[in-house]
């Protein structure tokens, strides 16, 4: 080994702080028939979504005859589903009209159990069916459909996880205890929008007190939010009561929309992920179909209540649609607008992932709690060069006496720096002014001769 003056031995200590995404969305929602529950699974891409969520499918469970305007199926449909009955040269679409159990019917065990059913068709077949025939819905999977729904907003998010419950006997506590532990930040119910079905433990409740509990006591970086649509087959009066309860919180987001073939819930979720957290979603695109507008006073109804509608400004060129406001169902707390909860989150997460580094190596003395500062600073600085924040201020208490001279200090002064340092505890304060944007404005316009 030669001889060498200096020896340098290289290496790195590097520390890179966690990162969060700020717009992953989980779709909970039921799944095809005969599919049952599947666990979670992301998404960066739509048609790999509707890969892994088929449409529902059964079979004849006897032979149909043609022009007969009744089936029995090995399962049952919900009414207005568009079947394709049979496949190849003889497939045939037709519609269901009405659904009947058949007791003990297809090879029934015992009295009153139901092993088929009778599907009441819209026209009659024009052609036999063998038993055995493949009848498959035609409409898209309610969760592939809600996720390619997000993913069509502009900006799209840029992943989509979804969770599928067993369409015949959903169980929603498990399906949300599964999503207690995914990286998201936004939830919607694919295909579920709040009314009064059922009237107790609406799917939707249930999901405002999973954002709420999981926000709170989920641990860092879990913060997230809840999406859901009202009926639009409800009258006004009915929906905005619909706004209470456990649903009433800033850790919701609730959108009123008239009829619409798309699922506006996902697509309000998606536009939310596409935008930063600091982003208002006042008078955002939103890509989706719908058969009119409100007019001003059922707008001012929906505003007063804290909940959110689809408009068309005649302002604005192209006859779109947008987002009316970007309003949280509660404006309690002084969190009435989304970005002000998302923002919230994002800071918090950002300034734990910078603190950890302090843990455990940096001493409770003047330099450390320095030290301390710079790091939050490090976090803060960047949000005002990029007009995120206005300003902020950093408060430690300890800081403060430990930066004053030790015999100016009273006894009680002294005490708190002893119980710091032997509890091993600091206690900051960060104040951030968040200016939001402009969200109406009122001009007084005088004519003067």
């Amino acid at each position: 080994m030669p001889f060498n003056y200096v020896t340098v031995t290289a290496s790195s200590e590097l520390f890179a702080p966690a990162t969060r995404a700020f717009g992953d969305i989980l779709v909970l929602g039921k799944g095809a028939v005969g599919r049952g529950a599947t666990t979670a699974r992301s998404f960066t891409y739509p048609g790999k979504a509707v890969e892994a969520y088929p449409k529902g499918a059964t079979t004849l469970a006897a032979k149909a005859d043609k022009a007969a305007t009744t089936v029995t199926a090995a399962a049952s449909f919900p009414v207005g589903t568009r079947v394709r009955i049979g496949e190849g040269e003889e497939a045939e679409y037709l519609t269901i009209k009405s659904v009947a159990e058949v007791e003990g019917g297809g090879g029934g065990e015992g009295p009153g159990e139901v092993s088929s059913f009778t599907w009441t068709l819209e026209a009659a077949l024009a052609a036999d069916h063998p038993s055995g025939d493949p009848l498959v819905w035609e409409k898209p999977n309610d969760v592939a459909a809600a996720i390619a729904t997000a993913f069509r907003q502009t900006p799209p998010p840029t992943r989509v996880w979804g969770i599928e419950v067993d369409p015949a006997d959903p169980d929603w506590d498990t399906a949300f205890t599964e999503a207690e532990d995914l990286p998201v930040q936004i939830l919607v119910l694919a295909n579920t929008p709040l009314n009064g079905n059922p009237a107790t433990d609406h799917p939707v409740e249930l999901l405002a007190k999973h954002v709420v509990d999981v926000s709170n006591t989920g641990g860092d970086g879990k913060e997230r939010i809840g999406v859901a649509a009202l009926d639009p087959g409800e009258a006004q009066s009915a929906q905005v009561k619909r706004n209470a309860g456990a649903i009433k919180t800033d850790r919701m987001v609730l959108v009123a929309h008239k009829e619409s073939q798309d699922d506006v819930a996902a697509a309000v979720a998606g536009v939310i992920a596409g935008h930063e957290p600091h982003i208002s979603l006042l008078l955002k695109p939103i890509n989706m179909g719908m058969s009119g507008l409100f007019t001003a006073t059922e707008i001012e109804t929906y505003y007063t209540n804290s909940i959110n509608w689809v408009t068309s400004p005649v302002m604005l060129p192209g006859h779109g649609l947008y987002l009316g406001e970007g309003l949280t169902a509660s404006p309690a707390g002084n969190k009435a607008y989304v970005d002000i909860v998302r923002t919230l989150d994002d800071i918090s997460f950002r300034i734990k992932a910078a603190l950890i580094e302090a843990i455990g190596d940096i001493r409770i003395d003047r330099p450390g709690l320095r030290t301390v500062v710079t790091l939050v600073q490090s976090v803060l600085s960047p949000l005002v060069t990029r007009d995120v924040i206005e300003e902020y201020v950093i408060h430690i208490p300890l800081l403060v006496l430990l930066e004053r001279e030790p015999a100016t200090l009273a006894p009680d002064e002294v005490k708190q720096i002893g119980n710091g340092r032997s509890t091993r505890s600091v206690d900051m304060e960060v104040s951030v002014v968040y200016a939001g944007v402009i969200h109406q404005i009122a001009v007084k316009l005088a004519l003067k001769g």
